[in-house]
């Protein structure tokens, strides 16, 4: 330890040991805090602790996300019929509709609702909306 002494006669011998001790206590402090800082510095930085932590993070989530996603693509249920189907091609007159071209080919006490899915899903339709004159096809294996 350093102790600095004023060559000044006006003061005491404790003062000046006493201001000696703080200035020595004052530059320790600042060197520490400097290097405090320093590491915190190289912590944060892409390279430090914090850095690394930070991307395995987001490298985690990224697999993750790729993950779930290629087991929900895998998941998907096929959209096409197990084989081959038989159908009939009608052409569309006055007063038909999808829902009537399902009736015809439903059994008694099923539900006519998916024959009309079925004859949207064959003849690729949006909308259950014909024509005049248009021909669509309709499942004859029922």
């Amino acid at each position: 330890m350093v102790v600095r002494t004023c060559a000044s006669s006006s003061m005491s011998a404790p003062s000046n040991l006493f201001s000696a001790c703080r200035a020595y206590v004052r530059s320790v402090f600042s060197s520490v805090m400097a290097r405090l800082l320093g590491a915190a510095k190289v912590c944060v930085s892409g390279q430090g602790f914090v850095g690394v932590i930070v991307r395995r993070f987001a490298v985690s989530l990224a697999v993750g996300a790729l993950t779930l996603a290629g087991v929900g693509w895998m998941a998907r249920p096929a959209s096409s019929a197990p084989g081959p189907q038989e159908v009939v091609t009608r052409t569309v007159r006055p007063g038909d509709n999808v829902w009537s071209f399902a009736t015809s080919i439903t059994p008694q006490g099923e539900d006519v609702t998916k024959n009309v899915d079925r004859i949207m899903q064959i003849n690729n339709m949006s909308s259950p909306n014909l024509r005049v004159g248009d021909r669509i096809l309709i499942p004859s294996d029922d």
